[in-house]
C-alpha cells in the first residue's frame, strides 16, 4: 500500500532536514537510508529523479519560464545528453497538466500566476518524472486556505489513484490529520510517535512536544481527530487570581458558554456531578477542570455526592447553570441545601417549571434555595458573569 504520510513537529524538530535526507540532498550522520532495498547513495541523481521527485519550500523560480517549460524540466532525468524532447515526453507533461489543472495556463508565465496555481506548477513538474515517491517541505504553508484544500485533495488523489507514496512536511496538523494515513511527530531530530492520526495526535503528545494546551475532538464528516488551541489568555497575566474558585452545577449542554465565558476570568474551576461523554463534561475534561463523574446514563449514588461535595467544599461561588432535573442528577441540587455559607448564583433563563422532570421534587428543592440570603437568580449569564467579577475584582 502506498502511504500518505505528514512529517510534523515544532519549529526546529528537523522535519525539513529529514526531507532533504529521504532526497539525498544532504547525506546522515550515520545509518543509511533504502528505496525498493536500494541504498540511496548508490544510485545515480539520474536513477533517483526516476524513482523520487520533491517540491521543496522555497518554489521561487529565477527565469519567468512559461508554465509548459517549467514542467518540461521534469522529464530531464529521461532524456539524452542533448535534451531531445520525445512524444513520451509531451504526453506525460500533458498529463501532469491534466492532473494538477494547470494545462489552462500551459502557456502563460510564472510571474502572472497566483501563489496556488503556482504551487499546482511546481507540483506537476514534479509528476513528470513519473515518481514513486513524492516528497514535499510544507507546500501550503503560504496559501489561503482554499488552495490548501486543493493542494491536499490533488496529493490525496495521487496518492489513492496514481499509487504514488506521498511524504510531506506540514505545521498544519489538522490538514495533515484529515487527509494523511500515517502521521510522523517528530520532537528534537528524533521520532517522537508515529502511526495513524488517532495515535499520535494526543493531548499528552501535543503538551510534551509543543508545550501547548490543546483539546481534541472528532471531525463529525471524517471521524478523523482535530485539534483545537486552548488559549492561554492568562499566561501574561501578572495578578494571581488562584484563589478564586467556582463549582459549576451542569449538564446536558446547559454550560457550553458559561464555561467559555468562566474561563476568561481566570479562576479556578471544578463541576460535578456529571455524566461521562456529557457535553458540558467533555469541555470542562477539555480546559483540564477537576469534574466529579460517573459511567454514562448512571445514577447518581452518595459516594459520587461525597466526592462532590469536597469540590464544593474548596468553592467561594457555586454556580448553577439552566439545566433540566431529571431524578438521575436532582441531587445535585438537593445536596446544595447544606450550603448556607456559599455563595450560590442560580442561571434561571427558562423557569425551573419547564425544566422540572421530578414530579415537582426540582421545584420544591429551588424555591427553598431561592429564598435563602446567600442565593441569587439570574436569567441574563452576561450579568451573572458580570457580577462575579464586581463582586472579587476579576
Amino acid at each position: 500500500m502506498n502511504e500518505f504520510i505528514a512529517i510534523i513537529g515544532p519549529n526546529g524538530s528537523g522535519k525539513s532536514t529529514l526531507i532533504k535526507n529521504l532526497s539525498n540532498i544532504i547525506k546522515p550522520d550515520k545509518g543509511s537510508i533504502y528505496l525498493d532495498y536500494k541504498n540511496l547513495n548508490d544510485l545515480s541523481a539520474q536513477e533517483l529523479a526516476k524513482k523520487l521527485s520533491v517540491v521543496p519550500q522555497n518554489t521561487n523560480v529565477d527565469f519567468d519560464f512559461t508554465v509548459y517549460d517549467l514542467i518540461m524540466m521534469g522529464r530531464n532525468p529521461y532524456q539524452n545528453r542533448w535534451g531531445k524532447i520525445t512524444d513520451n515526453d509531451r504526453e506525460v507533461v500533458i498529463e501532469a497538466m491534466k492532473l494538477t489543472d494547470t494545462f489552462q495556463f500551459k502557456d502563460r508565465r510564472l510571474m502572472n500566476l497566483s501563489g496556488g496555481e503556482k504551487q499546482r506548477v511546481i507540483i506537476a513538474r514534479a509528476l513528470a518524472q513519473e515518481p514513486e515517491v513524492l516528497l514535499l517541505d510544507e507546500p501550503t504553508s503560504s496559501l489561503d486556505i482554499n488552495y490548501q484544500g486543493e493542494i491536499f485533495d490533488l496529493l490525496s488523489y495521487l496518492n489513492n489513484k496514481k499509487n504514488i507514496t506521498i511524504i510531506i512536511v506540514s505545521h498544519d496538523l489538522n490538514l495533515a490529520s484529515q487527509y494523511c494515513n500515517k502521521l510522523l511527530l517528530l520532537n528534537n531530530g528524533e521520532i517522537y510517535s508515529i502511526g495513524n492520526p488517532d495515535e499520535v495526535l494526543t493531548k499528552k503528545n501535543i503538551k510534551d512536544v509543543y508545550n501547548a494546551e490543546v483539546s481534541i475532538k472528532e471531525n463529525m464528516i471524517s471521524g478523523r481527530p482535530y485539534v483545537v488551541l486552548i488559549p492561554n489568555k492568562h499566561k501574561f497575566d501578572k495578578k494571581n487570581k488562584a484563589d478564586i474558585n467556582l463549582h459549576l452545577i451542569c449538564g446536558g449542554g446547559s454550560a457550553q458558554n458559561i464555561i467559555n465565558k468562566l474561563y476568561n476570568l481566570n479562576i479556578n474551576i471544578t463541576a460535578g456531578v456529571l455524566n461521562q461523554g456529557d457535553s458540558d463534561w467533555q469541555l470542562l475534561k477539555s480546559y483540564g477542570y477537576e469534574v466529579a463523574e460517573v459511567e454514562p446514563f448512571a445514577y447518581i449514588e452518595e459516594e459520587d455526592l461525597n466526592y462532590n461535595s469536597k469540590l464544593i467544599e474548596k468553592a467561594n461561588i457555586i454556580l448553577v447553570a439552566d439545566l433540566p432535573f431529571g431524578y438521575g442528577n436532582v441531587n445535585n441540587l438537593k445536596q446544595l441545601l447544606n450550603y448556607e455559607d456559599k455563595e450560590i448564583y442560580l442561571y434561571a433563563k427558562r423557569s425551573i417549571e419547564d425544566r422540572d422532570y421530578t414530579n415537582g421534587k426540582a421545584k420544591s428543592i429551588w424555591f427553598r434555595l431561592i429564598k435563602r440570603d446567600n442565593v441569587s437568580a439570574f436569567q441574563e449569564i452576561d450579568n451573572l458573569i458580570e457580577e462575579v467579577k464586581s463582586k472579587y475584582n476579576l
